[in-house]
């Protein structure tokens, strides 16, 4: 039973200092913390081999290229893959949130309301801006944006997702609203063949894309001089409409033989790409993801060009919490981490201080009760010797001295477990030695016997 009872003590002891290890690195380590408890979890949930699923949007994109620059490095730095999914990019956000489609990651629009909104979309990272781009074809008399009219085609999206950036800037200008008896300016159409081809066979007389600097499918459109770029001359008034989007331009001679597109600069929009992840996507992939676009090899690869310093601006989403050691490791010493420090530096202190102070407590208290102890045994073995002092009869002398002794030896065995101290003990030997000699002396009352005198001799 007592043994139980001993496990007992030592398993609630145990749990207890594992809860307040646990505790005091949640207040000084938040970010250490967060790594081992993430771990345990991956571990425990038997998430540690699977693949994980991004959504990157047309295979032909920018992103889906960026994803699969991302592979390449994630392969060799970290020996796993992500697997692309090649998806509608302006319901990338409905897909990370539908479990069912087991989308882990997603590269999303800064100008997507329902990223913002959802509460279980989390940044990692701000990619490479994208640039707004209105195309006609070169001999169109189509000057600003606002003047659009006829068949335009604003983008690609699946019925019922949000709608493309294309045509919230049409709807900013009220071209796909209608009036009596006219309709409205604008129709929207959706691809039949190539961007090429639909403006050749008069398919379209206008399209809008939201697309990197240099990508390809700007460069295949604008690579003859039949195209050009339309500017959205109140860019900036229509940055403050469209949250998520700034106002910005196209730099002159980009595209087209001799790079002569645009032969100025053009005022439109500017978007930033998300790379959005679900809470539960382990912190480990997530730093992962982010060592391998930080590198310089990968900003070389992918053709970006940004830092951690504007890949942390995530438009307004709670960056996820991997996401947030990442950034934040070489950021310096801020004043909250020092006064969690100097708290638990001062409640360590006072710990220290007051087991100091109990210690010494309970010394003074254990040497008073054993001054006390061994004042009443002196005084014991005071009161033996003088009645051994006392008393003439020596059989009451030789019992007398065998309490003496006992109590020396009550002492001695104290003496052995501790209890007392060397000078404790020899106090009582010195006195118990004194019974000795009063067992050996007469008592001052008891007369001596008589001493013979010889009779006289005869004369």
């Amino acid at each position: 039973m007592r043994n139980w009872r001993r496990a007992g003590v030592v398993t609630v002891s145990v749990v207890a200092l594992v809860f307040a290890f646990v505790a005091l690195l949640e207040f000084l380590t938040p970010s250490l913390a967060y790594q081992l408890r993430d771990r345990v979890v991956e571990t425990a949930s038997g998430r540690r081999g699977r693949t994980y699923r991004i959504a990157l949007g047309s295979a032909i994109g920018s992103s889906y290229r960026a994803g699969t620059v991302l592979n390449q490095h994630l392969r060799d730095r970290a020996g796993y893959e992500l697997e692309l999914v090649s998806t509608v990019a302006p319901g990338n956000v409905r897909l990370l949130l539908d479990a069912s489609q087991r989308i882990d990651l997603a590269v999303v629009s800064s100008v997507d309301d329902d990223a913002v909104r959802s509460s279980g979309v989390y940044g990692v990272a701000a990619l490479e801006p994208q640039h707004f781009f209105v195309i006609v074809r070169t001999d169109s008399a189509l000057r600003d944006v606002r003047d659009l009219t006829g068949a335009v085609n604003p983008g690609v999206r699946d019925a019922g997702h949000p709608p493309t950036l294309g045509e919230r800037v049409l709807d900013y200008y009220g071209l796909l609203t209608s009036t009596p008896g006219t309709g409205a300016p604008v129709t929207v159409v959706r691809p039949r063949g190539s961007n090429v081809a639909d403006f050749e066979s008069g398919h379209m007389v206008a399209a809008t894309r939201t697309q990197f600097l240099r990508s390809p499918l700007i460069d295949e459109i604008l690579n003859t001089a039949d195209y050009r770029l339309v500017p959205i001359r109140d860019h900036e008034a229509l940055a403050r409409s469209i949250p998520g989007a700034r106002p910005g331009f196209i730099p002159a001679g980009l595209y087209g033989p001799g790079r002569r597109i645009p032969s100025e600069a053009v005022p439109t929009l500017v978007v930033t790409q998300l790379l959005v992840a679900r809470p539960d996507v382990p912190g480990r992939v997530v730093r992962d993801i982010l060592e391998c676009m930080y590198h310089p090899r990968f900003a070389r690869d992918a053709q970006y060009a940004f830092t951690e310093s504007t890949g942390r601006d995530v438009g307004g989403l709670p960056l996820h919490p991997a996401a947030t050691i990442f950034y934040g490791r070489n950021d310096l010493v801020t004043s909250d981490r020092l006064g969690r420090l100097s708290f638990v530096g001062s409640v360590l202190v006072a710990l220290f201080t007051l087991a100091q102070y109990a210690i010494r407590l309970r010394r003074n208290d254990s040497l008073r009760d054993r001054r006390r102890l061994l004042g009443d045994e002196l005084a014991r073995l005071e009161q033996l010797r003088g009645q051994i002092a006392g008393d003439s009869d020596a059989g009451t002398r030789r019992a007398l001295v065998c309490d003496a002794d006992e109590v020396l030896s009550r002492a001695e065995q104290q003496a052995a477990a501790g209890q007392w101290s060397s000078e404790d003990i020899q106090a009582l030997r010195s006195l118990h030695a004194l019974c000795r000699v009063s067992e050996g002396r007469l008592p001052a009352s008891a007369e001596p016997p008589p001493v013979p005198v010889a009779a006289p001799s005869p004369r």
